[in-house]
């Protein structure tokens, strides 16, 4: 067993940081935002999936585990350091990866805490990002990749609402800057459990984890754009979309739905695209998963149009209009906001001067946000023109079956529902109901 420090005590992080306490490293885990540390010293988190860690962090917090912000402390104390902080997309749509770059810049300050030790990246980078950190830290401290220290990629490919279950289970994808990397980086991950592939660079290690999340999104603009056709046609997308998959093996099309958000499936297919660059200016157009990437981007437009198209033939328009925007997550059942698709409704509809409020029965923390949030929608119901639902939430699943949802609509002062995922079919042959939703249309 090794000591071990987690730089970025995240969704990702936290839970790597306590499988490994669980496997019997000393581990110390860093993180520079006093509200994470302060979280997990309280054993408090407030992920609607976070029950496996508050039980990890029960059992090990202050015996394997331990939490500081004093990097280069930990640095010292540790024999492998895996980096799992956040990187992003800049104003340009170009990858930022300062946070990294910054991150390394101070862990070089004392080339002491470089000499002898593993570094194994986590974060999500472009391809040949791996290799520019390891230059990176030879001209900073005069040290040898491969001699004086070592250096390894191996992304993160866990849904964040399962994380310690996938991190368990997963295969884990190892490209070191040599063998001797690979083969320190396999030792450690072999004691959480799963397969351990190594390939032979960390480029194809890089490449992975974006393919994954390019391949998805893909995937999903190919159901959304499909559900723009059906409305064109007047047809069910839903429908179309069973039918389709029903008993014909080669297909497994997903259901539409109001937008594609989220942390990676936003990020990724960008930081792909910046490595398949070259091709698309050879050949003159981009990728697939670049244009899927507009597909979806856009469907958070669409929404708004199916609510104005609702208006128009009610002779109304978005001006005074009160709408509840239903799930501000960026998928059902969590509380991650992180590029959410909600946001970008209520953002859109504010800007066309319809007053907008929030729900989300999962998401606790809304500083930040501008807009009214509310914790129970019946104390404004009788208020309102609209709601957009648009993620499927257990509770608002929960609202189709008991007919819930009904008594809210009747409340309303004007009964209108758009459906983001399908939820709420039956409500479409209502006739004291304006219902209309992605891939279906509106038949008043």
């Amino acid at each position: 067993m090794v000591n071990v420090c987690v730089i970025g005590l995240g969704r990702i992080g936290l839970p790597l940081a306590l499988l490994l306490a669980r496997a019997g490293h000393k581990v110390f885990g860093v993180d520079a935002d006093p509200r994470t540390l302060h979280k997990i010293r309280d054993n408090c988190l407030d992920w609607p999936s976070a029950e496996a860690e508050k039980v990890l962090i029960g059992n090990f917090l202050n015996k394997s585990f331990f939490v500081t912000d004093e990097l280069h402390e930990a640095l010292c104390r540790s024999d492998v350091i895996f980096v799992a902080i956040g990187t992003g997309i800049g104003s340009d749509g170009t990858p930022d990866l300062s946070n990294l770059f910054n991150l390394f810049e101070s862990i070089c300050s004392n080339p002491n805490e470089v000499k002898g030790k593993l570094f194994v990246i986590k974060s999500t980078v472009p391809v040949g990002t791996s290799r520019k950190i390891a230059t990176f830290i030879e001209e900073k401290t005069g040290l040898r990749c491969g001699e004086d220290f070592f250096l390894a990629f191996c992304p993160e490919r866990v849904l964040g609402d399962k994380a310690i279950e996938e991190m368990v289970s997963l295969p884990k994808i190892i490209g070191g800057m040599d063998r001797v990397a690979s083969e320190r980086a396999a030792c450690v991950y072999e004691t959480i459990g799963g397969k351990i592939i190594i390939v032979d660079r960390p480029e194809i290690a890089e490449l992975v984890k974006l393919v994954d999340n390019a391949y998805r999104q893909t995937l999903f603009a190919f159901a959304n754009d499909l559900a723009l056709l059906a409305e064109k046609y007047g047809m069910n997308a839903y429908e179309l979309v069973k039918v389709a998959n029903d008993s014909y093996p080669r297909n497994n099309i997903p259901f539409p739905s109001a937008g594609v958000g989220g942390y990676c499936l936003t990020k990724d297919p960008l930081y792909l695209e910046t490595a398949f660059k070259d091709v698309s200016s050879k050949r003159g157009f981009s990728s697939v998963w670049y244009w899927a990437r507009k597909a979806n981007d856009y469907m958070p437009e669409h929404v708004v149009e199916i609510l104005q198209n609702i208006l128009s033939s009610l002779g109304k328009d978005l001006k005074n209009l009160n709408v509840l925007i239903c799930g501000i997550a960026y998928k059902e059942n969590t509380d991650d906001i992180r590029y959410s698709h909600g946001l970008v409704i209520a953002a859109k509809l504010k800007e066309r001067g319809a007053s907008v409020f929030l729900w989300d029965p999962k998401v606790k923390e809304t500083e930040g946000i501008s807009f009214h949030v509310v914790e129970d929608p019946e104390e404004i119901l009788e208020t309102l023109d609209a709601l957009i639902f648009t993620v499927k939430h257990n509770e608002f699943v929960q609202l189709a079956k008991d007919d819930a949802i009904l008594a809210m609509l009747r409340k309303m002062r004007t009964p209108i529902l758009i459906d983001g995922w399908g939820i709420f079919q039956k409500l479409a042959e209502r006739p004291d109901i304006f219902y209309a939703g992605v891939g279906i249309p509106y038949k008043k």
